[in-house]
């Protein structure tokens, strides 16, 4: 192995031993600490001046001739897929790329390798950071809350909506507030009142109740600890700005876990 090689896997290795350590110690102290955050922040600088200069090594000398061994450090993409980890792991997947440096410069088969790898890495990345999205979206309060909304017994057969991102309001603050929500459901009023008592019997507290004059939709605030609930219903209307004469009510529903 070329002292190259070797200089690319010291430094990135010193500095993973430096965040682990750093981190460790942080979870033990319970505050930060200066010394191996530095040599983690100094080993990553090297880390990467160490591949810079093994490029311009190869693009001025042709050497050196192993650089291709640095695309193992391309599996470190797959940490990705874990959970709480983070999604910048998927960034690994790009020393892949290394890879075809093993079979030449002038050739078609080298152009062929490096298109594959490409390839390779756009749809690995594209599917783990679906996966991790996924993932990320599903950890919280409110996907749980939704989740046993929907399997509820005493909601059973309301037409809930996939769960989505959503934006929305609360009266007394000024500002959007990211959450999650089920948008444009059907309901009957008799489920509009069941899903105001879920509200009740699950010990949510009620916060305000309005009534939006545009669209003569009510519009209800439920607290549980942290989780702040939106419940938003009103009657559908025809061109001429009528009320539908069918029991048919638009609802939305949105929640989001406040810090």
């Amino acid at each position: 192995m070329s002292k190259e090689i070797k200089s690319i896997y010291i430094t990135f290795l010193i500095s993973v031993f430096s965040m682990i350590a750093h981190n460790y110690l942080y979870w033990k102290l319970g505050k930060e600490e200066g010394v191996f955050f530095v040599l983690a922040f100094l080993g990553m600088i090297a880390f990467v001046f160490a591949i810079i200069a093994a490029l311009a090594k190869l693009v001025t000398e042709k050497k050196p001739e192993d650089l291709w061994i640095a695309g193992f450090l391309g599996l470190l993409g797959f940490l990705g897929f874990i959970p709480d980890i983070g999604c910048f792991f998927f960034g690994f997947f790009g020393f892949f790329l290394f890879f075809v440096l093993k079979f030449g410069y002038s050739s078609k088969i080298a152009l062929k390798n490096i298109l594959l790898v490409i390839a390779l890495v756009g749809i690995i990345g594209g599917l783990g950071a679906n996966f991790y999205k996924t993932i990320e979206n599903n950890q919280d309060n409110v996907y749980e809350l939704f989740k046993f909304m929907q399997n509820e017994e005493m909601l059973k057969g309301i037409p809930f909506t996939k769960i989505e991102k959503k934006t929305f309001y609360w009266p007394s603050k000024t500002e959007p507030i990211n959450g999650k929500g089920f948008e444009e459901m059907t309901v009957t009023m008799d489920q509009a009142d069941t899903l105001r008592n879920f509200f009740e019997a699950a010990e949510f507290s009620n916060e305000f109740f309005d009534i939006e004059s545009t669209t003569n939709a009510g519009v209800s605030g439920y607290k549980k600890d942290n989780v702040w609930c939106v419940f938003k219903y009103g009657l559908y209307y025809d061109e001429s700005g009528n009320p539908i004469p069918e029991d048919k009510m638009r609802c939305n529903i949105y929640c989001a876990e406040m810090e």
